[in-house]
């Protein structure tokens, strides 16, 4: 049998162009880029994108700095987009921990708060920062009497500071603690969309369909199967179902798909692969109720 697990780590190599997500990374490179020259000390303001989980936020964000730092002439040492994850404790201590941690530092928690502020806006500065994206915002969330504390860190600290614009990136949930902070929100200029694709919708089947069209083309350039057909309407449909519409999902959904199929020797991802997959995922994990591949769901 061949390695399995050699398959899916070739699979997760896979890079796919989404054109939600180009929309996305260039929407905050444009925030990024509009606050380069501005008056040193000015006020900054930023951008928001909320979407559902799986969307596809996170790797917009990772690609973003890739394609910043490999473009520019940049010294070393710089990071113009600082991919700052929030961290789950949820208070505001936590914050210039992930800041530090962020840029590289050494023990990222050592110190009392305020001394690890001084040292991240430092680090920001030295770094040559241009941009901050505060990701998992959602988590902001978890101790809602904190909401409003965080929020409002970050735009002092940050923003009123004139360090660089900011980028609120998270789940439906960061929306909630952005509300309990207005005094950010209403600094947050751009709303950069990132939704789940909609088949019903024509622009969204298209984009779908070309996405798997290509997911195709890629699994057969890598060896990893002969043939897959995830572009053909009755394939793709209920897989656009599976998967809600969310790239994460359908690359999680194909990739189970795949091992499924190697394990009974096929070189072809066949609709019974698909089904106990979105079986696996989707349904065990609670995003859908039933299998639009199962015959049961139409009935």
């Amino acid at each position: 049998m061949p390695d399995i697990a050699e398959a899916k780590a070739a699979f997760d190599r896979i890079v796919l162009r989404y054109p939600p997500q180009e929309g996305a990374i260039e929407a905050l490179d444009e925030v990024r880029r509009s606050y380069i020259g501005r008056r040193e000390g000015a006020p900054c303001g930023g951008a928001m994108m909320i979407a559902p989980m799986g969307s596809g936020k996170t790797f917009a964000v990772e690609e973003l700095a890739t394609r910043v730092k490999a473009d520019g002439d940049h010294p070393a040492g710089a990071q113009p987009v600082l991919h700052v994850v929030m961290p789950t404790a949820g208070t505001t201590d936590s914050i210039p921990t992930a800041i530090l941690s962020a840029l590289g530092l050494p023990r990222p928690d050592l110190g009392r708060a305020d001394l690890r502020w001084t040292k991240a806006i430092r680090g920001m500065r030295s770094a040559m920062v241009q941009l901050v994206v505060f990701d998992e915002f959602n988590r902001a969330s978890r101790r809602p009497t904190m909401s409003r504390p965080i929020a409002t860190t970050i735009r002092e600290k940050i923003m009123d500071a004139g360090i660089a614009p900011i980028a609120i990136v998270g789940s439906e949930e960061a929306g909630t603690v952005l509300k309990a902070c207005p005094e950010l929100a209403e600094r947050l200029d751009d709303r950069i969309p990132l939704q789940p694709l909609e088949w019903f919708a024509d622009e969204d089947q298209a984009i779908f369909v070309r996405l798997l069209r290509d997911l195709d083309d890629a699994m057969i350039a890598a060896g990893l199967v002969d043939g897959a057909g995830l572009s053909e309407e009755a394939v793709a449909a209920p897989l656009a179902g599976g998967c809600g519409g969310r790239i994460r999902s359908l690359m999680k959904i194909v990739r189970i798909a795949l091992g499924l199929s190697m394990e009974r020797g096929a070189r072809t991802i066949d609709v019974v692969d698909l089904e106990e997959a979105v079986d696996r995922f989707a349904v065990a994990a609670g995003f859908i109720d039933r299998n639009p591949f199962s015959r049961k769901a139409g009935s």
